[in-house]
């Protein structure tokens, strides 16, 4: 496969969605209000997402799955949930005292992946801007602050009219993903068959997303937005 074969395939196989979804999600810095560890939802996990606890509280997977997981009410195929405890049916793995995950950087992939990217069957919306999200709630300030700002216009520009620019950001955003995914021999495969890679300046890859973000979505009614945590 070469790089046009790949980008053929991303067109047809991948979501156009996804992509200011992860752009959002680069963009989106969590603020530890703990707000997702709490209520009502629950978080799916697979075999991998179990090993990977099972591997930051060095436990074996089988005492992790039996400890912090249960069965899936939804009986998604290969997929058990979080156990939600105590009276406010807060995550298992959420230290109250901290605020914050105690496996956070083990955390399950569909945790990595939140607020920002949603299952499009599953939401109506492209975006959720949750209103008790700290999270959230900076990142609608980082757009309403950032979109008419000369070296974001600077920056929507140059991607508007630079359309192989454009292509390789839309590869860096799937790269990422597959990333934060734990994709890591996917990911060494689609950098070696497009010649594309994450750039080193973070700053100026969040810079790009945000162009991008703007580009493909619109910011009508974030004024509206409230933040209510």
């Amino acid at each position: 496969m070469d790089k046009e074969s790949f980008m053929q395939w991303l067109s047809s196989e991948i979501p156009e969605t996804l992509f200011p979804q992860i752009a959002a999600q680069i963009i989106f810095r969590c603020e530890n209000c703990g707000e997702c560890c709490r209520g009502e939802g629950y978080a799916l996990v697979d075999s991998a997402d179990i090993k990977e606890i099972a591997r930051a509280l060095q436990i074996s997977p089988s005492l992790a799955r039996a400890r912090f997981t249960e069965p899936d009410p939804g009986k998604n195929p290969g997929y058990r949930i979080l156990k939600s405890i105590g009276l406010d049916r807060n995550c298992c793995l959420l230290d109250e005292q901290a605020r914050r995950c105690k496996v956070y950087s083990h955390r399950p992939r569909v945790c990595r992946t939140f607020p920002m990217i949603n299952d499009p069957a599953k939401s109506e919306e492209i975006i959720s801007f949750y209103s008790d999200c700290r999270g959230t709630a900076k990142f609608v300030q980082i757009l309403q602050e950032k979109k008419n700002d000369p070296l974001v216009k600077e920056k929507i520009e140059s991607l508007t009219t630079d359309a192989e620019r454009l292509q390789d950001l839309r590869i860096m955003l799937f790269i990422w993903l597959r990333s934060m995914m734990g994709e890591i021999e996917e990911v060494e495969q689609i950098c070696s068959i497009t010649g594309v890679s994450l750039p080193q300046d973070e700053s100026r890859f969040q810079m790009d997303c945000l162009a991008y973000f703007l580009i493909t979505m619109t910011t009508d009614g974030l004024d509206e937005y409230e933040y209510e945590g």
